[in-house]
């Protein structure tokens, strides 16, 4: 009686089967077993799927940027350099600036090498969309275009006579900007040193940024004066996307003095990029 109630239940389950399209060929069926999705079928949770995420910041703050009645700033893009005051600014809880006066990084956005406290910020716009006087530009965080900036706040005035020394520096990584042949790598890495004395031609400002991308290295070396608070001297032939510095000098609170320097350096290929940096002298 047993082994007649198997053969019954494999007799139904067969019919069943049969009555599914299941097996191998014949019958115009789908060949899939019942319960599963065949892969070109949309998943039941397709429609409402999230949208992905933003692009993570990298870097941090100690605290967020103060900015003071009087503020300036260093913003460096392909083909572009803006460097003034700075009277508008917005900056993230991560700490990086999404807005530097009509400068702005919206949408999925990015930010790399965060860095600063309530006396400067900076960090290098990786991806987004950039909205600037000029029109909008989306990066994608996939090749070299990036926007570096650096904030920090004016100095009230000079000394008539000081002499400082200064730490090792804060960078953005320097990315490329053009010229050089074959294909050129995205980003690199940046050092470098300076040294800062007051006097009666204003202050005297001096040093160098090394660009190393791979076993290549590029030098900027500028040695010149800032003769006001609110004056940026250039060095080279930075403002024509040649090597070179824009310099610029800012309170570091604390009786200390901010270095900030947008550069440009080319390596042996011929190959240029940019960048900026920040040292702080007491």
């Amino acid at each position: 009686m047993k082994n007649k109630i198997l053969f019954s239940l494999s007799l139904l389950s067969l019919a069943l089967l049969h009555a599914c399209g299941g097996g191998s060929g014949g019958g115009g069926g789908s060949g899939v077993p019942m319960g599963v999705v065949p892969p070109s079928a949309p998943s039941p949770m397709a429609e409402a799927a999230a949208p992905a995420p933003a692009a993570a910041d990298s870097g941090s703050v100690s605290a967020p940027f103060a900015r003071a009645e009087r503020a300036r700033y260093l913003l460096l893009g392909v083909g572009a350099q803006s460097f003034g005051v700075l009277s508008q600014s917005e900056q993230a809880a991560s700490g990086a600036m999404t807005r530097l006066n009509d400068n702005t990084l919206t949408g999925s956005s990015s930010t790399k090498e965060i860095n600063g406290d309530a006396n400067f910020a900076i960090g290098r716009w990786t991806a987004g969309t950039v909205t600037r006087s000029s029109g909008a530009e989306t990066l994608t965080g996939a090749d070299n275009r990036a926007y570096h900036y650096l904030a920090l706040n004016e100095l009230k005035s000079l000394p008539a006579s000081a002499t400082t020394t200064c730490d090792a520096g804060v960078f953005t990584s320097p990315t490329y900007m053009g010229g050089g042949s074959g294909t050129a790598v995205n980003s690199g890495a940046a050092s470098g040193s300076s040294t800062l004395a007051f006097g009666s031609e204003g202050a005297s400002v001096a040093g160098t940024v090394k660009v190393a991308v791979g076993d290549a290295v590029g030098v900027v070396n500028f040695d010149t004066k800032v003769k006001s608070p609110s004056s940026t001297s250039v060095t080279g032939s930075f403002l024509s996307a040649g090597a070179g510095a824009g310099i610029t000098l800012g309170d570091h609170g604390g009786g200390a003095y901010a270095i900030a320097v947008g550069y440009s350096a080319t390596l042996p290929s011929g190959a240029r990029y940019m960048g900026v940096a920040k040292f702080r002298c007491a």
